[in-house]
């Protein structure tokens, strides 16, 4: 197996691993946010509580930087060719890393 091969089979395996657990967090997000405007809903014990934990949303940030990286390669591979595959793959991943440091980086700060 290539390195590309590699490659595309290690983002498959992320976005394939990060999908499940981020619609749970983005559930759970969602919920407690509903929740939280109308104290009326009962689905979340302690929804301030889950919505502004701090661990919660550095995993969301993780997940969701993890999963745009690995589909971003796969939809490189797929759509493009030769040296524009690897250009934009490199110019793609460095941003979403870059984003993925600053995030977290502004996490750590609140």
């Amino acid at each position: 197996m290539g390195l590309r091969a590699a490659l595309l089979r290690i983002s498959m395996l992320a976005v394939e691993l990060t999908s499940l657990p981020l619609i749970m967090l983005a559930s759970i997000y969602l919920l407690s946010g509903y929740q939280m405007l109308n104290p009326e809903i009962k689905a979340i014990p302690e929804p301030r509580k889950i919505h502004t934990d701090k661990f919660l949303r550095a995993l969301t940030i993780f997940l969701a930087y993890l999963h745009t990286l690995g589909g971003v390669i796969i939809i490189a591979e797929r759509r493009l060719k030769g040296n524009v595959k690897k250009t934009v793959e490199l110019l793609a991943s460095s941003l979403i890393i870059l984003l993925l440091i600053i995030f977290l980086l502004v996490e750590a700060t609140l």
